[in-house]
């Protein structure tokens, strides 16, 4: 294809060589066709430039697709892990729970036995949180203490202590909002509840030991404080014990 300076070219060469045949039709002729080419060149730039375009795209469009397999391969690697990794963790659950429901008998004892040494702790250390933090009537506490399981009164502490019966009395309620018999008739039933749970000694046994000359009075005075009798409270105690190993 001859180009438009080629096209120039010739009509320059015609009009110089012959002048006798060229005319205006010629020549307009001839610039129709170089304007034609000229068209013609710039429509085939653009193209180029269109193709040049449309590599890059496919070039880039390909790198996209790359990347995309590449992170699909990589997200599906990922997915598998994660469910080998969630079922590595399941089989670890069920096992946890087979060896929770294995021990959970032994874990049931050991809790209760600890809530029983517990339970027996707080009963030896009753009498020590029994009486309130008074150092005023500290001495008489102690004495109560000491004393307890012995057939003692009001003027057997007051003795001791060194004050009269009245004005021990209203010093004590003062103090505590309780008389000395009632702290003395406290400890006694602390201490006959713990050999009540504790040991086997017979009701009789155990009124003595706390204090009661007669039998009768204790079982009174335990019914008051209890609201049932000494035998039947060892055997409602017990029977919780039992049921909590």
């Amino acid at each position: 294809m001859v180009s438009s300076n080629g096209i120039l070219e010739q009509r320059n060469f015609l009009q110089v060589t012959l002048p006798h045949i060229w005319d205006r039709d010629l020549s307009d002729v001839y610039d129709e066709l170089c304007l034609r080419q000229q068209s013609f060149l710039a429509l085939q730039r653009s193209n180029t430039a269109l193709e040049s375009k449309v590599q890059e795209l496919l070039a880039e469009l390909s790198t996209a697709k790359e990347q995309f397999c590449r992170e699909k391969a990589s997200y599906q690697q990922t997915q598998t892990e994660l469910q080998n990794s969630l079922s590595l963790l399941q089989a670890t659950l069920d096992s946890t729970e087979e060896l929770l429901e294995a021990i959970a008998p032994g874990l049931e004892k050991h809790v209760a036995s600890k809530q029983w040494d517990l339970a027996k702790y707080q009963r030896i250390s009753e009498p020590q949180r029994l009486f309130p933090t008074c150092p005023q009537l500290k001495k008489v506490f102690d004495y109560i203490e000491a004393n307890y399981h012995q057939s003692i009164g009001l003027s057997d502490v007051a003795v001791a202590v060194g004050y009269s019966a009245a004005y021990l009395t209203n010093l004590v309620r003062r103090k505590t909002g309780k008389t000395v018999n009632d702290w003395i008739f406290e400890r006694r039933m602390l201490a006959a509840r713990a050999l009540l749970l504790e040991t086997n000694q017979p009701v009789n046994q155990i009124a003595c030991a706390i204090g009661y000359q007669y039998e009768g009075y204790f079982f009174r005075q335990f019914r008051q404080f209890h609201g049932t009798t000494p035998q039947a409270w060892r055997n409602t105690q017990r029977s919780n014990v039992s049921v909590n190993y």
